[in-house]
């Protein structure tokens, strides 16, 4: 039996699209229009269900279409006008994703190394406080997908790309990380802020947004739209680039029951691909393949409890978002709500909302009553342990997920043995297993596992390239009013004045 307990906290109350057995995933083919954003809310956003889009030309949204050409590997580095300096993953145990120390490097730089053809580089989410220990292992991982939510394209979806959402808890100011009560003499005055934006703020906000090296793209909607139509009723909460390269050969592994891998790592059986590992995200996900194939291996939030992840589950929401006890397993661990808010950042939005006159009232004492709980709790947790993979990844080696493809039937005797013993019920579960083409999109909703394996092209140095968007998950059944406060609709109007303000100055 795993080390990782398998029950939740609190529980599941997650009723919405499972996968049923011998089923597949739901496809849209397209030749010259993209499906009407009602009718792609209705029958998959709202009932939280992966949908694979083919025969797209480009995706359409305000200001232009998405132009995958542009984005390919001998056109990229024009197309991105990008000199600063970009975090890499370096592969490690067969696979990316883990939370190694990450290189820097500028874009030219990493396609020189794809030239070289060694598949040991991965250009993945950009973290703009990398230097902080968490960096990989909380919240900007574990609460991947919101802005002060949580998320991972290991985040590919998080693809190897993992990991990690979108980091926009930076934009709200936190406590500081000690664990002394708040002091409810002095909180007020957090909330007396200037509302005007900052040059500071502006680029901040952008750079979260457009991740580098796409942050230059700001100024070119026709090539890189901010909000797709088919979503547009969704919060964007950040757009990525993802690029990697197959190895020039396959790795070897020796089968190794007595090691938690079984001495695969992220090794994956057959032509050079790479894996993301298995996980999940907190917020929304439109992927698009630019060059190489991709495979997608996908499990519903109806099954977490049975994924064997490194956090303890403390909650799995409808909306599919997954919230994690804070404890060894994740010291970093804040709470969230069901769209991925980080639940202390919502009760000091909710009191900077309050009017003066409120400041004595009953609803403000309750506030900081919650604050000052919520506070505690996320700090209760020595963090000088052993750095661990993000709570939202899976414990299971993405190997055993395709066991299948092991060629020695002893190896896959051996591998399904260890399976059983280790992961009972895994191999048990229905999956989706969604195979992309360049140009293909995948739109997957928060909380949904996926393993991702990528492929090189031949012709192109055997680079795999992608794009991705975060979008806030919603949290109603009304498409009219996708959020159940104004907390993530006030931060976009936000972003977008800081958007307005950056293409009126003309630079970045």
């Amino acid at each position: 039996m795993s080390d990782y307990k398998r029950h939740a906290t609190v529980g599941s109350s997650y009723q919405n699209y499972r996968i049923a057995r011998d089923t597949e995933i739901d496809q849209l083919s397209y030749e010259n229009s993209e499906p009407a954003p009602a009718e792609f809310y209705a029958n998959y956003v709202n009932r939280r269900c992966p949908v694979k889009l083919t025969g797209f030309p480009g995706i359409s949204g305000a200001g232009g279409a998405i132009d995958v050409a542009s984005f390919m590997p001998g056109q990229l580095q024009a197309t991105l006008a990008y000199t600063g300096e970009l975090q890499v993953e370096k592969k490690f145990k067969h696979g990316f994703g883990s939370g190694q120390e990450r290189l820097k490097m500028p874009v030219g730089k990493l396609m020189d190394l794809f030239k070289e053809g060694s598949g040991e580089y991965y250009l993945t989410t950009q973290y703009e406080h990398e230097d902080e220990e968490e960096e990989g292992s909380e919240n900007e991982s574990e609460n991947v997908g919101s802005g002060d939510e949580i998320r991972d394209e290991n985040d590919e979806s998080s693809d190897d790309e993992d990991d990690d959402s979108i980091d926009m808890n930076n934009l709200h100011d936190d406590f500081e990380d000690d664990n002394s009560s708040i002091d409810m003499n002095d909180l007020r005055d957090d909330f007396e802020d200037d509302n005007t934006i900052t040059p500071e703020e502006r680029t901040h906000r952008i750079r979260e947004l457009l991740q580098p090296p796409l942050t230059n793209l700001i100024h070119k909607p026709d090539i890189l739209p901010l909000v797709p139509n088919i979503l547009s009723k969704l919060i964007p909460q950040q757009i990525n680039l993802w690029m990697g390269q197959s190895g020039p050969t396959a790795p070897e592994v020796v089968v190794d029951p007595s090691d938690k891998t079984c001495g695969l790592g992220k090794y994956i059986p057959g032509t050079r691909g790479s894996s993301s590992g298995l996980h999940h995200d907190h917020a929304d996900n439109l992927y698009i393949l630019v060059c190489g194939k991709k495979r997608f291996t996908l499990f519903s939030p109806a099954d977490a409890l049975k994924l064997y992840t490194v956090g303890e589950i403390y909650k799995v929401y409808n909306s599919g978002i997954i919230d994690y006890e804070t404890n060894e397993r994740a010291p970093n661990w804040r709470h969230i709500r069901d769209d991925g808010a980080i639940i202390e950042e919502v009760i000091r939005w909710q009191l900077d909302q309050l009017e003066d006159t409120d400041a004595d009232s009953e609803k403000h004492k309750q506030l900081l009553k919650q604050l000052d709980f919520e506070h505690k709790r996320s700090r209760k947790v020595n963090s000088g342990g052993p750095k661990l993979d993000p709570p939202n990844f899976s414990t299971i080696p993405p190997g055993l997920l395709h066991i299948d493809e092991f060629q020695d039937p002893e190896t896959r005797k051996e591998l399904v043995q260890f399976a059983h013993k280790h992961f009972p019920g895994f191999l048990e579960l229905n999956r989706f297993t969604v195979w992309l083409e360049p140009g293909d999109m995948l739109y997957l909703p928060a909380g949904w596992f996926h393993e991702v394996s990528s492929f090189g092209e031949d012709d192109k140095d055997n680079v795999h390239v992608a794009l991705n968007y975060w979008f806030i998950p919603p949290n109603t059944d009304d498409p009219a009013r996708p959020y159940s406060d104004e907390y993530w609709t006030q931060d976009w109007e936000r972003t977008q004045e800081c958007i307005e303000g950056e293409r009126q100055l003309g630079h970045t």
